[in-house]
């Protein structure tokens, strides 16, 4: 096979498949190891905070005031209260984003954990304060306490107490827009 048709071929590749084939190179090849990890690094770094706050509003959006309505109320295993459930739908919505949060933190990319973080807050923000249409009736409140939640979970993963104080100032901030 020439070169090009190597290339075409592992641009077939779907992720799972470029994953393992990335994983046996490596184990070939251990010398590989760090200029991979540098190249991840380049590539992950750079968060856009502007762009996860619009892709949790997005996801956030996405809450459907019938949804919460048919999965609220009284049901046969008791009494589901919507106001809490609201809350819940909206930590299942912003869960992967908390998960890709830490990630950056676990890789040592604080700088962009850090932005990240501020994205999702704001993200929250705006879709409450405006975005989140009659679904927003019930979720009274769960701006602030969802926001609480991603600071809570910052601080689980890291200890620097400029950036707490830095990320709930940001909070206090976009709350009151």
């Amino acid at each position: 096979m020439t070169k090009k048709q190597d290339q075409i071929f592992l641009s077939t590749l779907n992720d799972d498949q470029a994953q393992r084939v990335l994983i046996h190179l490596l184990q070939a090849n251990e010398e590989l190891i760090p200029v991979a990890a540098a190249i991840a690094r380049e590539i992950l770094s750079g968060i856009d905070e502007d762009d996860i706050s619009e892709w949790v509003w997005s996801s956030l959006s996405e809450l459907d005031v019938q949804d919460l309505w048919q999965e609220s109320g009284r049901t046969r295993y008791g009494y589901v209260d919507p106001y809490e459930h609201s809350y819940e739908m909206m930590e299942s919505k912003i869960e992967p984003f908390l998960d890709e949060m830490e990630n950056y933190i676990d890789r040592d990319m604080v700088d962009d954990a850090f932005s990240y973080c501020r994205g999702i807050i704001r993200g929250i923000c705006v879709y409450m304060s405006g975005c989140a249409g009659d679904f927003g009736d019930w979720a009274v409140d769960s701006d602030d306490g969802l926001t609480y939640d991603v600071i809570e979970r910052w601080k689980s993963k890291n200890i620097n107490p400029n950036k707490v104080a830095e990320l709930e100032t940001w909070r206090v901030e976009c709350l009151k827009r």
